[in-house]
């Protein structure tokens, strides 16, 4: 293999490092060789499978094709072990503290994608129901009662909290702890006590939050004022996804939601969850959705019921998709980033959803109070994250349209308002981080950036350092 297997690791910590550029630093080899003061990457070329690296005190979830390594040499030190599903010994990452030098038994760029496209849920299970009954169920879907759709969505719940996933759920940062992991090698193999890099958010902001509401139906669409009003007394503003053909989007509520700061993006066709069911109709969508997103300045999509395909996304004409979870155990299509970060997927930036949707929470899994966002608010917070909540203005079940559901999520704006986090528009946030993955080192010309620093305390364990506001 050719290429720099830290490409995508690049592009997420954007090292400011002098000298030695960081593509010359790893380098593929063949299983057994290494050279030294060099990040060494045996590929495998057997089948990507799922497995569980153990780090220090972390462990976390990988899909790739890992070779084999049984022993490790006594010149080396073991950084993290890799292990099957059932717990097995099946490699190492290893350290060559004479040589300076690391050994990787996988290919970083392709484990990172497998995450990006969820290429870890296998083709059977990517959506809850087999191809042809999802279009079936969505043919006949108006004519089933509620409390039928309700009941049947609580039987696919039920299912999937008994089902092995390779996500945890609420929270699996996965692959952001694999980005730790491949930041650990750098600062060993160039033997640097500290590393500067291009800050995540501007103006030293320690995380990010994004609100986001997806509009079902024409009730939802009338309660949308209520939410611009919730969120205005907070100094806060949103973005509202609205389904172009299922209800009438009038010019005078896009006027003033643009008026009022806030921004409008584009749910889809129709909200009957088959945009991305065949190829054929996935290219008549999106000729009609790119138009829509013409005609009201939308930069921004969201699939109905999230289904998506990211191999497809490139011929959407949006700066933005917010379709993909970092953790979705109970969505019609499972899987999940396991990040809670930005990724640029081509030109188009992904906004992955980091909070659970209120109808999961409160409609699918029955909560009765706020404590799931607020604790993972909290978590994102102090991973230095981007939290991206999604929410629904319609009075349906679990929806924020319910009186004591609106209560929570002013909770979770309380939260946020409170909080040092920034609170752009999504489609600022997915400009920066398009320009901060872009950036040249040294980042000249990218406005309200600052600089963080990463280093090894006496373990070898991670700490960032945030830039002081």
């Amino acid at each position: 293999m050719i290429g720099n297997p830290y490409l995508h690791a690049s592009a997420y910590w954007r090292p400011i490092i002098n000298g030695c550029g960081w593509e010359h630093i790893s380098s593929y080899r063949h299983p057994g060789e290494r050279e030294p003061r060099s990040i060494n990457v045996w590929a495998s070329d057997t089948d990507p499978r799922p497995y569980r690296v153990v780090h220090g005190d972390a462990e976390f979830s990988l899909f790739a094709a890992v070779h084999p390594i049984d022993d490790p040499p006594d010149s080396a030190e073991v950084l993290a072990e890799i292990r099957d599903m059932s717990g097995k010994h099946h490699s190492f990452v290893l350290w060559f503290e004479g040589e300076q030098s690391a050994v990787i038994p996988f290919d970083p760029n392709a484990a990172i994608e497998a995450f990006w496209f969820e290429r870890f849920v296998p083709a059977a299970n990517r959506t809850v129901l087999p191809p042809a009954i999802l279009s079936a169920y969505y043919s006949v879907k108006p004519l089933v009662p509620s409390g039928i759709r309700r009941q049947l969505r609580k039987v696919i719940t039920a299912r999937a909290l008994k089902a092995e996933t390779l996500l945890s759920w609420p929270s699996d940062r996965s692959l952001d702890r694999l980005m730790q992991l491949l930041l650990v090698l750098i600062l060993k193999t160039t033997r640097r006590d500290s590393l500067s890099f291009l800050w995540f958010w501007p103006d030293r902001h320690p995380w990010a939050a994004i609100l986001t509401h997806d509009v079902e139906t024409a009730a939802g669409l009338a309660h949308v004022p209520d939410i611009v009003e919730i969120e205005m007394e907070r100094g806060l503003r949103s973005s509202f996804n609205l389904v172009p053909y299922d209800y009438e989007v009038g010019g005078p509520l896009l006027s003033d939601l643009h008026d009022a700061g806030f921004e409008v993006g584009v749910h889809g066709y129709t909200h009957d969850g088959l945009m991305f069911s065949e190829w054929s109709t996935f290219l008549k969508r999106a000729v009609a959705v790119n138009e829509v997103g013409r005609q009201w300045g939308a930069v921004g999509f969201r699939s109905p019921a999230t289904y998506r395909n990211l191999e497809w996304f490139h011929l959407l004409g949006f700066e933005y998709d917010s379709s993909v979870t970092d953790t979705a155990p109970f969505e019609p299509q499972p899987g999940g980033c396991a990040s809670v970060f930005p990724y640029v997927v081509g030109d188009l930036v992904e906004l992955p959803m980091t909070l659970p949707q209120d109808h999961t929470l409160f409609g699918l899994l029955g909560q009765a109070d706020s404590d799931v966002w607020l604790s993972k608010l909290a978590e994102i917070r102090d991973a230095n994250g981007m939290a991206c909540v999604l929410t629904h203005p319609d009075s349906g079940n679990g929806y924020i349209g319910v009186p004591e559901n609106e209560a929570h999520y002013i909770e979770v704006l309380d939260f946020i308002g409170d909080s040092e986090a920034w609170t752009p528009l999504p489609r600022e946030l997915a400009r920066w981080w398009h320009a901060r993955a872009n950036a040249l080192t040294g980042f000249d010309g990218l406005q309200r950036a600052s600089v963080a620093t990463a280093r090894l305390d006496s373990a070898d364990c991670l700490v960032i350092l945030a830039p002081k506001s």
